[in-house]
This record gives C-alpha cells, structure tokens and sequence, in this order.
C-alpha cells in the first residue's frame, strides 16, 4: 500500500466519526427515510463547471485518461410530509453534462439522474409497512460503487437502482418481526461493460427483535440472496445469512445498529463460508452538524469477470456542517477492501479510496454558491485498472 493510499485512509480515520436516525435496523442497502422534519415542495435549478482529470497507470483501448473542463446544468424537487400515520418524501436530481473535450471511448455529452422516494404507512401501534425506492442513471461510479453496486472504473452511462419493502409487526411490547423484500440491480448502456456485469438480485429477509430496554433491541436474522447475471448466467450464485445483531440510541440523536455473523455462498465455481458483518451510525451533533458512517464485509457481484468470488468491505462516512445561518461544509469518505479469487486459488486485490470536500454560500435566501474537490483511486494487482482522479467544481443553486 503505497502512500496515497494510507494518507487517504489517514484522513478516513481521523474524521469525526459519531452519529442519529432511530430507524431500527439499517441493512447497508437500505436507503431508509429519514422523517425528522417537514420539508415544503422546493424546486432548485443549478449550474456548474469544472475540471475532471482521470489518470490511468497503463493505458489501453478500454481505459483511457480524461482530461477535460466540464459545464453541468440541472434540475431538481424535493418534498417530505411528516404525517403521523403515513409520513413520505420523494426527491427527483437530473442535469446534463458536457466534457468539452470529450471523453474516449464514450463521447462528450451525459445525463445524470436520481430519485428517492419512502413511505411509511402505521395500520395501528403495532402493525406497520415502509417502502424505500432509490434510482440512479448517470456517470460517476461513486453513486453505486460505495454499495457494492457499480463498478470502480469510469464506463460511461449506467443505471442502478432498488427497492426495500418490509411489514413489521409487534407481538409483544418486547417482541417484534419485520419481514423484508428488496430488488437491485445494475444495467450498463456500453455493450462491452453490460456483457459481463448487467445484474439483479432478489434479497428475501426474516428479523426477529426483542427490545431488553428502551434503547436497545437485540435481533437475530436469516436472509436469502439470489443474484442473477443477464448475459452472463455462468457468474449467476447465490447467498445464505445467519446474523444476530444490535440496534442501539444512545439518545434522541445518536443511534446505530449491527449484524454479525456468516454468508453461505454458492455458485457453479465455488461454494464457501465466510464472515459477514454490517453496521451503521447516525449522528446530529446539533442542528448543524450531522454524521452518517456504514461498513459491510461479505461477498459482492461487481467486476466478477473471470473470478470464482469476490470479497471485502465496503465502509464509508459523510459529513455535513452549517458553520452560520449561511455559510455551510461537507465533507466525505470511502474505502473499499475487495479479494477476487480464481479458479486457480489464486487471489487479486483490490484497494479504493476516495475523499471529498464542499463549501456552500447562501448568497440570498434562496441562491447558493459552491465549490467543491474530490480525489479518489484505485490500486489492484492488476495495474491496468489501476488510477487516480481529480475533480473540482464551482456551481450555483436557485431554490424557489
């Protein structure tokens, strides 16, 4: 590990890691709404430039260096209703972006896309049913990557998305069930990308908690994983969980929650057992300052290729901090640990790293600038994925 990489795990680090939510179990895939606060139906318009420059150690004709100023213009909504029986929220991001000097491979102009939306709907006190949906449709790999979802490297237009449904329902004061379904999947538009990563997968889940106090529950789970290759069904495996965990808040804003325990993995290549572990924290230290931080170690679908498996952790934490009334910070970190083992025994690692750092203004009450940089790479034993990139930008939002 060269010395990059250990001055960006440095920074991951020593970062404020402490955190809020309440919402019980929080499964790494699961983008769970956050009903705190009643927000108006606001609608935003935003521009932005920059530069982006991505740089390959080794260059060939399916990875090659970017190098290019950009312009970015986009819109945006968003709205949450905080009723006591069926609170939801929805958001919509979509805005176009031109590399002006293009980018090989893949042409100059892309389109980003994101929607949310989660609803929660209480039959009575004990007796309750939430959806989460979340889409993504874009160019930044680091939308689906920090989930396991997308590939590390910069392959043009893809689309990412899921939904979580589960039912709850309280036996007891104490005893409680919620059973879970949720869909993902990965789909690329460059046909040399898509043949061997285009995926979905079905996750069915099976929680039993009993609450020992106000703020603790323990839980113990089983889930079941099927995922299945579109073009590639050799690759197709499947996954069994047995986990006991712990959903704890510390207080009104602090809370987490964790699984531990194994994954059975299955597929035509191989069949194994591993640990698995996920975890997540909350935290608004006051109402300017909020932290959120996930990990999860288990198996993963992304960039198989030839590979029997691929294993590791996923962690990550973000940060965002009102300093005045108008000025505002934001702050972020990713790493990602991955061994692809091949038919021969042996493996290859994989190293991802990335930071990021943002300021706004609110120059009037409803128009913000910004800046912000990020910095991300990738070391593998395989040098021809290897990179590093830069990315600034200076923007502007208007909210009406």
């Amino acid at each position: 590990m060269n010395t990059k990489l250990l001055l960006l795990l440095t920074i991951l680090v020593s970062l404020p890691v402490g955190f809020v939510n309440g919402q019980g179990l929080v499964a790494i895939q699961n983008y769970s709404a956050d009903f705190r606060s009643e927000q108006p139906l606001t609608f935003s318009l935003m521009s932005q430039g920059g530069y982006d420059f991505l740089s390959y150690r080794v260059n060939s004709p399916l990875v090659e260096d970017i190098e290019s100023w950009y312009m970015q213009g986009g819109f945006s909504a968003a709205y949450t209703k905080m009723d006591r029986t069926t609170p939801w929220s929805f958001s919509l991001d979509t805005s176009v972006i031109n590399y002006i000097d293009g980018v090989p491979r893949f042409g100059d102009t892309f389109y980003n896309a994101r929607a949310t939306f989660n609803f929660e709907h209480a039959f009575s006190e004990r007796f309750k049913v939430t959806n989460n949906f979340f889409a993504t449709y874009g160019v930044d790999p680091s939308n689906g990557f920090g989930f396991g979802g997308s590939t590390a490297l910069w392959n043009g237009q893809y689309f990412y998305g899921y939904n979580n449904f589960n039912v709850s329902y309280a036996w007891s004061p104490r005893f409680s069930t919620t059973t879970s379904y949720t869909i993902d999947g990965v789909g690329y538009q460059d046909e040399l990308i898509a043949e061997p990563e285009d995926r979905y997968t079905h996750l069915f889940a099976q929680q039993f908690a009993y609450r020992i106090s106000k703020q603790t529950s323990i839980t113990a789970e089983y889930r079941y994983r099927m995922t299945v290759f579109d073009k590639s069904p050799s690759k197709n495996f499947n996954s069994q969980f047995a986990l006991v965990g712990v959903d704890h808040a510390w207080s009104e804003r602090m809370s987490g929650s964790a699984r531990v325990g194994a994954e059975f993995y299955d597929s035509d290549r191989v069949s194994t057992v591993a640990p698995y572990a996920e975890g997540a924290l909350d935290y608004a230290v006051d109402r300017q300052t909020m932290v959120r931080w996930f990990a999860a170690l288990g198996f993963n679908g992304a960039e198989l290729a030839a590979f029997n498996s691929r294993y590791g952790l996923n962690t990550g934490v973000q940060m965002n901090h009102n300093i005045t009334q108008r000025f505002s910070t934001n702050m972020g970190a990713s790493y990602s640990y991955s061994t692809f083992e091949d038919a021969t025994g042996t493996d290859s690692v994989e190293h991802a790293a990335a930071i990021s750092a943002g300021i706004g203004y609110q120059l009037f009450e409803n128009f913000n600038v910004n800046a912000g940089y990020s910095y991300s790479l990738l070391q593998a034993t395989d040098a021809l994925r290897e990179f590093d990139r830069h990315r600034v930008s200076l923007g502007a939002t208007a909210s009406f």
